[in-house]
């Protein structure tokens, strides 16, 4: 890492001395050619822009012409990206009214040319900052905020950004502009002698902000065709590589590249956020916030000006970690540096007897019940090592990557959202304080939800490896052997739930069956849907949305009926319980109960327990005048007028004879005006109509004539006047360089039978590009494979597609079947990418 921060250094001489070469002749008298921005620190990674500002005081335009040309003109030549200004003096001065110019000159070095005029700049710069440093200081404020709205938290995305991220390189720089205003100097170490940052602080900082940089160089060289500041998951391994980490048992290089980045910009952050709060006191008070005395007391704890101190709680009192807890949370407030300083100290050197007590472990998982406004307090105990001191086993999960695109935070971090979204569902949703109720156990349900992915940090399946870990930690906090266990049990069945919503038919009885056998009562299936939601939504919104969601509270409904000894077709949205809400509302809608009742005769019973009643009149209406062999009738329901839609996707119905090659149809002319198939129900009736269901994502801003458009093109597919597969190929093909700069995925397609052994599920993971559900589809109806559901996600740079599937007799597929399933998937994703 070392050696990648004084390639900067390297390269900011190599570019120095080229300049003063270039200028020798020509610059003279009372000028100065400033180097600014990161040039100006010594910071010039491979892609950085070599800034120049040329200040003069009173030279003719004909010199300052001549100045740029014979010092700027050859930089340009050597092919490096140069940015550069001409200003005199007072110029100079009045380009600090605006921000970025300010910082710019903020960090200025000479490089050829007239010091003393250098001097004066920095000097009247200075004193105009420190005349008004309410004004710089709320710009740069906000410039922050902005930043990190637009670009995240790099201490816990999948693909952070270096630069601008939250916790990132300009957090660190923001800081030492903002040492200008407050006391006169640039630089971090002004601000320790004025309070803002402690000592400790201004060394970790130090470690974090090399180690970026460090990583930031790397990733440059890595992409120097186009280079960035993401650090992108398709240049994780190379970047990783080029600074020298290797694969361990426990992880991956690239795991341990983004553990020691997701650290480093917590660091960053950390200090960043507590010296920001000392500033903005300070500002708002005109005093300094750091002589005053407490102004508040909260359980002991000393609040002043957002920042909670000790007080007059003892360091080893054993229930500080809890108290201290439940005051950030309370407050709203951010530690005092002293006392964060004092507890990293103390957690990390002499462990002082903090425990586990009933008292404790409640009052802190009470204010985990609190919802999100429990996740910074959480950071804050984590960056004092106050949560790794209570619970050593969290070491191995602490920061550790999810080099996964499901998984947008850090495996840590997620557990605290998933942690914290639960009390939110328990709050605000009245489904989840159904299931809370029937919930004896409520620590057990909590700490499931916090301990759930601790296998990923001992191996797969994490289900299984994180039984044990879970159950430990949770002893090790003083639950009771029946809480152990609840947890053991909630861990090691999480994922039942969702991967039988995302893959299977929730609607199929006998999956009901399966699961309640597996989960076996009540209170479980309870717990294992609050975190099934919690963990989903904690994830991202490739694993979780409203579709999910209403298939899981669907599901849960019918394991739930299976555990009262109920039919699954009897609840809200069962078969039964949907024919006959088909049958009540028909007359409401413009349809004949009588005709409700023939379309449902003809279709079989798992068609009502798929759809909603709405859904079946509307298919009897669409059924009731006779159709040609090449007709189809299409109805769009937006999911805003619908009221069984789910948000953010349409409906689209879709009738006509049955024929392998519609679903391909439909999937491919909604791909060409790029929607997006969420998940499709397709039936057949006993008279040979098809009747299939599309739930449709549609483009931004897409409105009725964007509908108007797919139905139209449609009717031309399904007439033969439409050439779809050159169409998509088309897309194909415009979209291919984007695709090339994705991670390679690899084509595999997992084949096994469904729960009641009606049918067969076919799984397909692939590259995501346009055209995959088309692909998929026409090779199944190359093979006269009948799809019955399909379930379509992209997952990141991934598209992961689940199909129920028969065959042309309605029965399982065979071996032989399935064996020319899986050639004919390949060959045809494989036609996509030569397209």
């Amino acid at each position: 890492m070392n050696d990648s921060v004084a390639s900067c250094r390297r390269r900011t001489d190599e570019v120095d001395a080229l300049v003063r070469r270039l200028a020798a002749p020509v610059v003279h008298g009372p000028v100065v050619v400033l180097a600014v921005g990161g040039y100006g620190r010594r910071e010039l990674c491979p892609a950085s822009d070599i800034d120049l500002v040329v200040v003069h005081d009173q030279l003719g335009d004909d010199e300052l012409e001549r100045i740029v040309r014979e010092v700027v003109y050859p930089l340009w030549d050597e092919r490096l990206t140069v940015g550069y200004a001409v200003r005199d003096r007072w110029d100079a001065l009045e380009s600090m009214r605006d921000l970025d110019s300010a910082t710019a000159m903020l960090d200025m070095r000479v490089v050829a040319g007239d010091v003393s005029l250098a001097q004066r700049v920095r000097t009247d710069a200075v004193r105009r900052l420190r005349r008004r440093p309410q004004i710089f200081l709320g710009r740069l404020q906000t410039a922050d905020a902005a930043r990190h709205a637009k670009s995240g938290d790099a201490a816990e995305v999948l693909e952070p950004d270096l630069k601008n991220g939250a916790g990132g390189l300009r957090d660190v720089q923001s800081l030492r502009w903002a040492a200008a205003a407050i006391v006169g100097t640039v630089g971090l170490d002004p601000l320790v002698a004025a309070g803002y940052l402690g000592a400790p602080d201004r060394t970790r900082l130090a470690r974090a902000e090399q180690l970026l940089l460090g990583v930031r160089v790397a990733l440059h060289a890595e992409t120097a065709a186009h280079p960035t500041d993401v650090l992108r998951l398709d240049v994780h391994d190379a970047v990783a590589g080029r600074l020298g980490y290797h694969d361990t048992d426990d992880a991956l290089a690239p795991h341990h590249l983004l553990n020691d980045v997701y650290l480093a910009t917590r660091t960053i952050d950390h200090a960043h956020r507590r010296a920001w709060t000392l500033i903005a006191a300070d500002l708002a008070r005109g005093e300094r916030r750091r002589a005053r005395a407490g102004d508040q007391q909260f359980d002991g704890f000393e609040l002043v000006d957002g920042v909670l101190r000790l007080g007059d709680v003892a360091i080893d009192n054993p229930d500080l970690p809890s108290r201290l807890f439940a005051a950030l949370v309370s407050t709203g407030a951010i530690l005092d540096r002293s006392t964060a300083g004092v507890l990293r100290r103390q957690a990390e050197h002499q462990p002082l007897g903090w425990e586990w007590t009933l008292a404790s472990r409640s009052r802190f998982l009470a204010t985990l019940w609190r919802g999100d406004v429990a996740r910074a307090a959480m950071a804050e105990l984590d960056d004092a090592g106050i949560w790794t001191a209570m619970l050593p086993q969290w070491t191995a999960v602490r920061g550790r990557a999810q080099r996964n695109p499901y998984h947008r935070y850090a495996l840590d971090r997620h557990a605290w959202y998933a942690a914290t979204r639960l009390g939110e569902l328990v709050r605000r949703q009245p489904w989840a304080t159904d299931a809370l109720a029937a919930v004896s156990d409520r620590h057990a349900v909590m700490l499931g939800v916090l301990f759930h992915d601790v296998g990923k940090a001992f191996g797969e399946p994490h289900e299984e490896t994180g039984v044990p870990v879970a159950e430990a930690m949770a002893r090790h906090m003083g639950a009771g052997d029946a809480t152990v266990a609840q947890v053991g049990r909630l861990v090691r069945l999480h994922l039942a739930l969702p991967h039988a919503a995302r893959t299977r038919d929730v609607a199929d009885p006998a999956l009901a069956k399966e699961l309640a056998t597996l989960i076996g009562d009540h209170e479980t299936l309870a717990g294992l849907h609050l975190l099934a939601v919690a963990d989903g939504q904690a994830t991202g919104p490739t694993a979780f949305n409203d579709w999910i969601g209403s298939l899981l509270r669907s599901l849960t409904r019918r394991v739930a009926a299976v555990l009262d000894a109920q039919s699954p077709d009897e609840v809200v949205d069962g078969a039964v319980a949907t024919a006959r809400a088909a049958q009540a509302l028909a007359a409401d809608l413009g349809a004949d109960p009588e005709d409700v009742r023939a379309h449902l005769g003809l279709l079989p019973a798992r068609y009502a327990a798929a759809v909603t009643p709405r859904a079946v009149v509307r298919h009897t209406l669409m059924v009731a005048a006779p159709l040609a062999s090449s007709d189809v009738r299409t109805r769009v329901t937006p999911s805003d007028t619908d009221p069984d839609g789910i948000a953010g996707l349409d409906e689209l119905d879709v009738v006509a004879w049955d024929n392998p090659g519609l679903f391909a149809k439909v999937a491919g002319v909604i791909s060409l005006h790029h929607g997006t198939v969420v998940a499709a129900d397709a039936f057949t009736r006993d008279d040979g109509l098809a009747v299939d269901t599309f739930r449709v994502r549609t483009p931004d801003g897409a409105g009725g004539s964007w509908w108007a458009r797919v139905e139209g093109d449609l009717a031309d597919a399904v007439s033969g006047r439409l050439a779809v597969r050159a169409r998509v190929g088309r897309i194909a093909r415009a979209e291919q360089r984007r695709v090339d700069r994705l991670p390679d995925v690899a084509t595999d397609v997992h084949v096994e039978p469904d729960a009641g052994g009606r049918a067969t599920v076919v799984e397909v993971r692939t590259q995501d590009r346009s055209g995959v559900l088309f692909a998929i589809a026409s090779a199944f109806a190359e093979l006269e494979v009948d799809l019955v559901i399909a379930r379509i996600e992209t997952v990141g740079h991934e598209a992961v597609d689940v199909f129920t599937c028969r065959n042309s007799d309605g029965a399982p597929l065979d071996d032989v079947h399935i064996g020319e399933i899986d050639l004919a998937v390949r060959a045809a994703l494989g036609d996509l990418e030569a397209q």
